[in-house]
């Protein structure tokens, strides 16, 4: 037992059981480590001679100092009889819109969604419904509170339609875990939002490769041109280990695992040629490490965060200022499109989660069908 201090708690490294470190200063205060490695600070305590435990809050977000001033807070309140294990419970039963989030989080998202989605929510929850909705309770919400939300960001339709659907998520959820009946959400309409597909012409394509060319930076040169060459999500190239790449197989290929793709199935990309000599020659240079990433950071033993700087430095030197990185994956599509690939066969390699939004692309078709209408019309 020592005092429980922020290097104390950091240091402490998580086994294949939940273990509980116990400060040697304030009986029953205590750090609970789960093998996910998740910290949480926690009182160890008894009313009517029954032990309890009450969790105070998750290490990163409050600090050992303030845990330890709410865990006397609680012995006080215990002291006079209260019991708080028992009060938060009875709170669960009729929770805040704070409370299902954070049950939202730990039940729902961590375990299925991705991690570039959970970061989505994250954004939604605390720019907006957190401060709008957050204190409200579950079974008080009501259609009207969503709908003014709503309603509020009809300026950023995209932005709006995302904030409805995180909310009928947790109302659909907040039925099944039997905190209200219904789902207020429901009936809402969403705005109308426009499709933004930027796509190249040749001569941008060209300007864009000289850039990729000039650009110091090889590693983040050498993630542009992968997404370019399989119209690969940002966050999928930059989690990319060596690990995943078969490039001496007769058909070199690219398996992505679940956990890092959007609609969390493996998507098996094969690679063309020039994808595997720009891997292949890459490998030879690039920083190894034991985790094996493939665009590792400053440190090799840590993945590139992001590749916004040096995006807007290619971009910019290529005069495309309006170009996301996002939309090389839909270039890379009107390409497939114009070389004759089905919607369906484009779907499956970008690793779309439905036939819906691969359909965006369908007006592409417009071009080889009339070829090939002209052709047809031609020999009568």
């Amino acid at each position: 037992m020592q005092k429980l201090t922020k290097r104390v708690v950091d240091s402490i490294r998580p086994s294949g059981a939940d273990k509980k470190i116990f400060d040697n200063q304030l009986p029953g205060f205590h750090v609970r480590v789960k093998p996910s490695g998740t910290k949480s600070y926690a009182l160890k305590y008894r009313v009517a001679g029954r032990q309890r435990n009450v969790t105070i809050g998750r290490h990163g977000v409050i600090t050992p100092d303030q845990a330890r001033m709410e865990a006397f807070r609680l012995l006080a309140t215990i002291s006079e009889g209260d019991d708080p294990s028992a009060t938060r419970k009875a709170a669960f039963r009729d929770p805040t819109l704070a409370q299902l989030w954070e049950e939202y989080l730990e039940r729902h998202a961590l375990p299925r969604k991705a991690p570039s989605s959970i970061r989505e929510d994250r954004g939604l929850w605390r720019l907006y419904i957190g401060p709008a909705l957050g204190y409200l309770k579950v079974n008080a919400i009501n259609r009207h509170d969503i709908s003014r939300l709503h309603d509020s960001k009809r300026h950023q339709p995209a932005c709006a339609n995302h904030i409805l659907c995180l909310l009928s998520k947790m109302m659909n959820l907040a039925i099944e875990w039997e905190y209200r009946s219904d789902n207020p959400c429901r009936g809402i309409k969403k705005f109308h939002e426009e499709p933004r597909n930027r796509f190249l012409s040749t001569e941008e394509r060209d300007r864009l490769t000289r850039a990729l060319h000039e650009e110091p930076d090889q590693a983040s040169a050498i993630a542009i041109w992968l997404c370019r060459f399989t119209g690969a999500r940002k966050g999928e190239v930059l989690q990319a280990r060596w690990e995943q790449f078969d490039l001496d197989a007769k058909i070199p290929v690219w398996q992505i695992p679940a956990t890092y793709t959007k609609q969390r199935r493996v998507n098996r990309k094969p690679l063309s040629r020039p994808a595997v000599v720009l891997l292949s020659e890459w490998k030879k240079v690039c920083p190894q490490s034991s985790a094996g990433w493939v665009i590792p950071g400053k440190d090799p033993e840590k993945r590139r965060s992001d590749l916004n700087g040096p995006w807007r430095r290619i971009r910019d030197r290529a005069g495309l200022v309006d170009v996301r990185m996002h939309d090389l994956r839909h270039d890379f599509a009107s390409i497939a499109v114009a070389q004759g690939a089905s919607l369906e066969i484009i779907g499956r390699y970008l690793g779309h989660a439905s036939i819906q939004t691969t359909q965006r692309y369908a007006h592409l078709l417009d071009d080889p069908l009339h070829a090939m209408a002209e052709q047809i019309g031609e020999t009568f």
